[in-house]
């Protein structure tokens, strides 16, 4: 299906944009850490007070497409004992309820993302790197959109290639 291969495409493509965020992320912490302890130790005076901003708004971007990539294999964090223990169709609607509910909160995000963003994002700047909020505040409007369109995805796939939803984040590999 069509719509399958393109979340696919688009996830590993988020893959390696993850990839580079949290080794960007990693390197600025770092960078801080060396600049604040180390150099310091050894008297040297050399600040670089942008890479805890750095730092904290590559995490917000981290979390949300993280998460939107973590609801196409179902990997959010959820208690599956029930859905798993109880006969298969009650576990089968607790399991479509609970990716409702989830939808749901996407939607949500989604909104709220949208203020955020394009309401007061062109408003505001950070403080020490002045790049605009906007850029940080659409990590929650882009990331909650993947992550309706992967449990969309999920959904799909459950139902094109007769997958039983319940022991989907059990599985290690997604439609190739």
């Amino acid at each position: 299906m069509f719509f399958l291969k393109f979340t696919e495409r688009v996830n590993k493509v988020l893959q390696i944009v993850l990839t580079a965020i949290f080794i960007t992320m990693t390197l600025s912490t770092f960078l801080g850490v060396l600049v604040r302890f180390v150099f310091r130790a050894l008297d040297i005076q050399v600040t670089f007070p942008w890479t805890e901003e750095l730092s904290r708004y590559l995490m917000i971007w981290l979390v949300f497409i993280g998460a939107s990539l973590a609801a196409r294999t179902d990997q959010l964090i959820s208690v599956e004992v029930l859905v798993h223990t109880l006969p298969r169709f009650i576990g089968i609607a607790i399991k479509l309820f609970s990716l409702l509910i989830t939808f749901v909160f996407f939607v949500y995000l989604t909104l709220i993302g949208y203020e955020l963003a394009f309401n007061q994002g062109f408003n505001q700047t950070s403080p020490i790197l002045g790049i605009p909020m906007m850029i940080v505040f659409l990590s929650m409007f882009l990331g909650s959109i993947l992550g309706m369109l992967n449990l969309i995805a999920l959904y799909l796939e459950s139902v094109f290639l007769k997958k039983d939803i319940r022991f989907t984040s059990m599985e290690e590999d997604s439609v190739e």
